[in-house]
């Protein structure tokens, strides 16, 4: 399923993307006329993506099934499904961040080769930035006075689903919900003020996620996806997930010795750093710039680039 957090009437909705329509997750569950468990608790369950996270396997088994029915049909809907608010035109929905109340997002620096870094190091570079800095699809990236050499960097991003404490790599996927699209974005210049770098990656709105959740069925191979960047229809970064030095299962082993993971936090997995043998560009976005991300399977994921006022 690709879950999404979409706006209907200023309520933020949980939905599904079906391609050409988006599928309302409550609205769904509430008619389908096949229900066998407690319809009352899966419409609980699904009222937001972290509330579906936090949600026992009985409603992910459902929701899938109540998905199922209805795509069979989503070719050609009829007048009751589109009433009723089950299923919504695509182009007419509003998203959001699938993930509007993330709990922790982890990032990890260093996770690719670079200049002069071309050996995996001992250990991966953990650091956070705050849930306020998440925002989502064609939501605006706020610069300021202070953000004069804004950088861009696409990230495959992990969706924690269930709580990971001292979990070993073998084990590890089983804790994955899935998988989004991140642009870890932050102030190259701010984040060398000092030994740590969070204060040039924490502005509001310089983690744009989107637009959907995958869940692992639908990306099967996370390990060996190709990823890529522009800048206003410049190609500015390009490569694999393959080229990672700590794959997923070893990245949330070792997060999970460090602290207790639970639904809802996210793990940004790092980005390229080399285009065809050499540095990535080191442009600096500016206001009336826009950068689109990309990851095979997980969609496009754009975002213009304002000015604060």
């Amino acid at each position: 399923m690709r879950l999404i957090t979409y706006e209907k009437q200023t309520t933020l909705r949980l939905g599904v993307w079906l391609g050409d329509y988006v599928l309302d997750a409550q609205n769904a569950v509430r008619h389908y006329p096949l229900m066998t468990g407690d319809r009352e608790q899966i419409l609980a369950n699904c009222s937001s993506m972290l509330s579906l996270l936090n949600a026992p396997d009985e409603t992910w088994k459902t929701l899938r099934v109540v998905c199922d029915y209805y795509l069979e049909i989503a070719g050609q809907p009829t007048d009751d499904l589109i009433q009723e608010g089950i299923l919504m035109p695509a182009e007419a929905v509003m998203l959001h961040t699938p993930l509007p109340t993330p709990g922790k997002v982890i990032c990890v620096a260093g996770n690719y080769p670079g200049p002069g870094a071309g050996q995996k190091p001992e250990y991966p570079t953990i650091f956070l930035k705050p849930s306020s800095s998440v925002t989502g699809p064609d939501m605006p990236v706020w610069v300021t006075d202070l953000t004069r050499d804004v950088a861009y960097e696409v990230e495959l991003a992990v969706v924690i689903g269930k709580r990971a404490h001292l979990v070993s790599s073998a084990d590890a996927m089983q804790y994955v919900a899935g998988y989004t699209l991140a642009n870890d974005m932050g102030d190259r210049q701010l984040e060398q003020r000092t030994s740590q770098w969070t204060s040039g990656k924490m502005f509001d709105s310089f983690t744009p996620i989107g637009p959907w959740i995958a869940t692992q069925d639908e990306i099967p191979s996370p390990g060996a996806l190709a990823m890529r960047t522009l800048v206003n229809e410049q190609l500015v970064q390009k490569g694999n997930t393959s080229d990672m030095f700590f794959d997923i299962p070893e990245l949330i082993h070792i997060l999970s010795t460090l602290t207790t993971l639970v639904p809802g936090d996210l793990v940004l997995t790092g980005s390229t750093k080399m285009m065809d043998g050499q540095p990535n560009p080191a442009l600096a976005l500016k206001p009336g710039d826009y950068v689109t991300i990309q990851i095979d399977g997980l969609g496009t994921l754009t975002n213009p680039i304002l000015k604060e006022l």
